[in-house]
């Protein structure tokens, strides 16, 4: 697999390309210049966050944890619980959201039980986690273009990460079939039979298949 210094490049690369190509389409499509430049901006923005905060790497120990610092922990179910490089951490559409999802509902967790500590001990406190739950939905449901906008810049994070992987992984399997052992080819191609690596995993949530290391 790519190691985390180029998934990263690969992230703000892609950022890079994709950003002014997206402003250049809505140009062409006739919406105005400014809403062209909020929406690219937002698209670019979530690309990056999702890249190099949100990666599908968080399904392990990776380099990726230790830039949240002292939320490092808040990631620690989700490492227990999702399977490594399977559909719901390397999926192209679903996992991305699904991980921001999480970590919002993390937060108001964390805070819940603040609150209710506090109260045991006598502090009379506000449900702030309700009442922050309810105003960010309702400032998405009064901004759809900027929801939409960082959705889709989440999924394109995620996804160029994992395609990324998939391509890695169907390299590196014909490579060790083709160059493995040229002394007994025979037996290379009978230990390393090459069906490429599908990209089931990438779609199907039941799917066992997914890349590995060959």
């Amino acid at each position: 697999m790519p190691n985390t210094p180029t998934h990263d490049f690969l992230t703000v690369a892609s950022s890079v390309v994709m950003t002014p190509a997206l402003f250049s389409l809505m140009r062409v499509s006739e919406v105005s210049q400014p809403s062209a430049v909020i929406v690219a901006s937002v698209v670019c923005a979530a690309h990056n966050v999702s890249g190099l905060l949100f990666s599908p790497d968080l399904d392990l120990d990776s380099r990726i944890h230790q830039r949240w610092g002292i939320l490092l922990f808040v990631w620690k179910p989700y490492k227990w619980m999702i399977p490594h490089r399977h559909f719901w951490s390397h999926g192209l559409v679903l996992p991305p959201l699904l991980r921001l999802g999480y970590f919002f509902m993390m937060l108001l967790g964390i805070l819940f039980v603040l609150e209710s500590v506090l109260r045991y001990a006598g502090l009379p406190l506000p449900t702030w986690h309700a009442a922050i739950a309810t105003q960010c939905i309702d400032w998405l449901v009064a901004h759809p273009i900027i929801t939409l906008s960082t959705a889709v810049g989440f999924v394109t994070g995620g996804a160029v990460h994992s395609i990324a992987d998939w391509i890695v992984s169907s390299g590196k399997k014909l490579v060790r079939v083709l160059f493995a052992t040229r002394r007994s080819p025979a037996y290379a191609r009978k230990q390393v039979p090459w069906s490429g690596v599908h990209t089931r995993w990438l779609f199907d949530p039941f799917s066992d298949d997914h890349p590995r290391h060959y």
